[in-house]
């Protein structure tokens, strides 16, 4: 391959690479690391918003329930709500939350999340029967909304620090604890491989046009 072919190869290479930059940038994660009955500091679940890929202009929601690290996890273990704020510049209504998965849950306004960790605008919730380890939903129809939209305090009174909140039961701590509640607002860092591969892939074309 002559060093102008390898170089238009590569530069085709990193716009790729970009690209994936760009969908990680359209995208925030966060854990929860706080409990009211359980030790504090523990990845417990992690929540991802993002832009939708499948329907543009639509925010995803993912919630996993980082089951390993919970202590004996029974045959009905998971998660029985999940509460979030949105920025009140925006106007969001429940009429907005759709495709939630389990389909059962509903929504309710206002919610007290439990545990000291204060109230949220939305509480999707569900019933021992339909707890999950996994659940999802998307927000449509918010003009100008992104996925850091949903990452913040409430502004309801108590006001909630955490961005996020959930309830999860279903697991023996060994002390009397079947159930607590959960929040947090913790980053997920970024994978320091996508850096890396961006860095060296910039190398690569640097050296090429020293070559030549």
């Amino acid at each position: 391959m002559t060093p102008t072919a390898l170089l238009a190869s590569l530069s085709a290479t990193i716009w790729l690479a970009l690209s994936s930059f760009s969908v990680q940038a359209a995208s925030v994660a966060y854990f929860l690391d706080q409990s009211n009955d359980m030790p504090n500091g523990v990845n417990y679940l992690k929540v991802t918003v993002s832009d939708s890929l499948a329907n543009l202009g639509d925010i995803d929601f993912r919630v996993d329930v980082l089951t390993a690290n919970f202590p004996s996890p029974g045959s009905n273990f998971g998660m029985q709500a999940f509460s979030f704020n949105y920025d009140t510049s925006f106007n969001v209504t429940p009429t907005n939350i759709v495709n939630i998965d389990p389909s059962t849950w509903t929504i309710s306004q206002d919610a007290n999340a439990g545990g000291g960790f204060g109230r949220f605008e939305f509480q999707l919730s569900g019933t021992g029967s339909s707890r999950a380890e996994l659940m999802t939903f998307s927000i449509t129809g918010v003009n100008g909304d992104t996925p850091s939209t949903y990452a913040m305090g409430s502004t309801l009174n108590p006001v909630a620090v955490e961005f996020f909140a959930a309830h999860v039961a279903g697991y023996d701590a060994g002390n009397g604890v079947t159930s607590a509640q959960f929040a947090g607002s913790k980053p997920v860092p970024v994978p320091a491989a996508l850096w890396l591969l961006g860095s060296g892939l910039l190398g690569l074309v640097g050296w090429v046009r020293r070559r030549n």
